[in-house]
């Protein structure tokens, strides 16, 4: 039995037919450079409070640094708490937050109040900050460290959201990475009243919003990076359009409700969202006949790291990452994927190609004619039905 049989043969027993699943939508949110920042913001949150109208159950955006072309948020938990300002059912979630660049404790009073503003609608994506390899060295993290640096983090913001004492967690690192002697403030540090000593006792997070625990989400990088995932009570997100349906995303998902059913015996709370690539047109072969030389001109960026996908014709390529063509074409396309349904709890695809396809459809996944087609056309076709019909 070869490599892939197998692991089909594992999938089956773990496919659940049927298996309902929320539906959100996800941007990366390209800017323009010479589009303002404000602009772009404001037609995220006008897409957001449409896709509420529309039904869809959440939104997901990404987080990057430094690079608007390739994702113009670097905060999205400041944009979400204005989309939160205009909305009251849809979860507000990040796909992904890259946790080695962050201070833990930091993120998780943002988290905290966002979901106290929010009415508990945060849903948590943490990454390795793979997608942000320009940022390691700005940030000064070292890039083989991250997953060491990731799963540190990790364990400090389920240690605070959990609403235990930030304790030995809090020391500051010096410059070999070592917790820190803590120092003790002098009489004269004593400000309106209160104590030096004040500072040595221990600590609780502020809001604390223990519920927040039950919502965060990873991406994973390999099989028993899945599985830790699972160990960690965390949900899976999976969809890099760089990450083959079968041999990385499939292999993933197996692993981690492998994983989970030893742990609890079951997979009523196990948590897979996955993301798709999807753009509606007259047919799969127009597309990729207007989109062709943007096809091209993305292949070239990813020939060094990905050069199975550099390799490819533009048709290939489009049929490979993505699923585009009529409604019925998208369908079919969705039906077939050997990763979605029976697995996920939470899909979130785009309605455009960006980054899988760099230009040539910029913002197409905020386009509401587009996020209406599928929510309205495509999604039901897959068992999805709005919360007002439920």
């Amino acid at each position: 039995m070869s490599v892939s049989e197998q692991l089909e043969e594992r999938a089956a027993r773990l496919r659940q037919p049927g298996k309902q699943f929320a539906l959100g939508f996800f941007t990366q949110v390209p800017s323009p450079t010479d589009q303002p920042a404000r602009r772009t913001y404001d037609e995220l949150i006008e897409s957001i409070v449409v896709a509420e109208e529309i039904g869809y159950d959440s939104v997901w955006i990404g987080q990057h640094h430094f690079s608007p072309e390739d994702g113009g948020v670097p905060a999205p938990l400041v944009v979400l708490a204005a989309a939160a300002a205009r909305t009251k059912r849809i979860q507000l979630g990040t796909a992904v937050v890259a946790l080695p660049f962050e201070h833990p404790i930091r993120l998780a009073e943002d988290l905290s109040v966002l979901d106290e503003i929010s009415g508990g609608r945060v849903q948590v994506g943490l990454g390795g900050a793979r997608g942000d390899l320009q940022a390691f060295n700005t940030f000064g993290v070292d890039f083989s460290a991250r997953h060491e640096l990731f799963d540190r983090n990790l364990e400090i913001l389920h240690h605070l959201l959990e609403g235990r004492y930030c304790t030995e967690f809090a020391k500051p690192a010096n410059s070999a990475g070592e917790p820190a002697s803590a120092g003790r403030l002098s009489s004269s540090d004593s400000v309106a009243g209160q104590q030096a000593s004040a500072d040595l006792e221990p600590k609780r997070l502020f809001p604390s919003v223990t519920s927040l625990r039950g919502r965060l989400w990873q991406t994973a990088s390999s099989e028993d990076r899945a599985r830790l995932i699972a160990r960690n009570g965390n949900g899976l997100m999976i969809g890099a359009f760089h990450d083959h349906v079968i041999f990385h995303q499939l292999r993933f998902i197996v692993g981690y409700l492998e994983e989970w059913l030893s742990l609890h015996g079951n997979l009523e709370e196990a948590r897979v969202g996955a993301q798709r690539f999807t753009f509606h047109g007259e047919s799969a072969d127009a597309i990729a006949d207007e989109l062709a030389p943007h096809v091209a001109s993305t292949q070239r960026t990813l020939d060094a790291r990905f050069p199975q996908l550099g390799a490819l014709s533009p048709k290939e390529y489009l049929r490979e990452v993505t699923r585009t063509g009529t409604t019925q074409d998208i369908v079919r396309q969705l039906r077939e994927d050997p990763a979605l349904l029976g697995f996920v709890t939470d899909f979130f695809p785009t309605t455009g190609l960006f980054p899988s396809v760099r230009t040539g459809t910029a913002g197409a996944d905020l386009n509401v004619d587009r996020l209406r087609i599928f929510a309205e056309e495509i999604a039901p076709e897959l068992g999805w039905k709005p919360a007002a019909s439920q």
